[in-house]
């Protein structure tokens, strides 16, 4: 007579609990680490149009000449999770798509006359309210 070997029921709903244990906790981590290389894109599309906006602002001494299409200024593109970058007097606003479809971020420029330079600052809004992509979001886009 034959021994049959293999796994008992027990054992295959022990190792089924197991995955989907790891499963949760590895999720939320990988849905945050997509997010962040997301923004990572969103702020190197960014740099072109904020580096236009300094020297258009420095030729023309105004924002208000500082528009998309206009003295160097980049026309509005598209990455994979960009839909687009808009620029309208120095203000560059970024829609995203894809894991970033519920994010808008606004960068506006101010001239510093003292200084010489522009001073950024950032707004990031979600729709409807994702504190954790708002976060990251602040974190990616900071200015000093």
């Amino acid at each position: 007579m034959h021994k049959q070997s293999g796994f008992t029921l027990f054992e295959l709903m022990i190792a089924i609990v197991v995955v989907a244990i790891l499963t949760a906790i590895g999720l939320p981590a990988y849905q945050s680490y997509v997010k962040k290389a997301a923004l990572t894109d969103m702020l190197q599309s960014m740099t072109a149009y904020k580096t236009a906006i300094e020297i258009c602002a420095i030729e023309q001494g105004a924002l208000n000449k500082c528009s998309g299409g206009a003295n160097g200024v980049p026309t509005t593109r598209s990455t994979n999770y960009v839909t687009s970058i808009n620029v309208t007097n120095g203000v560059i606003t970024i829609v995203g798509k894809s894991a970033l479809s519920s994010l808008t971020t606004t960068l506006t420029p101010k001239l510093n006359s003292s200084l010489g330079n522009l001073d950024w600052s950032r707004t990031c809004v979600t729709n409807p309210l994702d504190d954790s992509l708002k976060t990251a979001c602040e974190d990616i886009f900071k200015f000093q």
